[in-house]
């Protein structure tokens, strides 16, 4: 991960916008690049302006990038739009490192050997370098659960045995 570019998708995002951690990303990544149609679907689908402006300051702060795609080098990739325009980003961007949970997008992304990592790899991360404990980790799962973000149980099994380790 060590000089990577961090793109990302809009699940990660809303994920860690939901829990009011959005700075966690901040430390982890220092900056975060996406997509004109991931930051259009982010404040579309946000009912929640306290959400919705943490992100718009985060922007304004540099630390998350909005770009423009010069390209679509993939157009035929049956994924949402924001999906399709991360992964073409991509693309774009030497050393690309996509922050994604959706299982199709990640698959296409490993296809084309861009490193990826979920909304709970993220939070894995975090334990990994003590900025957060496995007692958070479990409310961190739980807080997604109850804000009804989706998580297959094969996942959730992985992430519990994860911190277990």
């Amino acid at each position: 991960m060590k000089d990577s570019s961090f793109i990302s998708n809009s699940s990660p995002l809303i994920a860690f916008m939901k829990k009011k951690e959005l700075s966690l990303l901040k430390i982890l990544f220092k900056k975060i690049v996406i997509p004109e149609a991931v930051y259009n679907e982010l404040v579309e689908s946000n009912k929640q302006e306290d959400q919705i402006k943490v992100l718009k300051e985060s922007v304004k702060d540099g630390w998350i990038i909005v770009q423009k795609l010069k390209q679509f080098k993939i157009t035929d990739l049956h994924l949402g739009k924001g999906e399709k325009e991360a992964v073409n980003l991509c693309l774009e961007i030497e050393n690309p490192f996509l922050l994604i949970d959706e299982k199709k997008g990640s698959l296409i992304a490993k296809a084309f050997k861009i490193q990826t990592l979920g909304t709970l790899g993220i939070l894995l991360l975090s334990k990994k370098k003590g900025l957060k404990s496995k007692g958070e980790l479990l409310d961190n799962l739980d807080i997604l659960i109850k804000n009804k973000f989706y998580l297959s149980s094969e996942v959730i099994t992985m992430f519990l045995k994860k911190i277990e380790s």
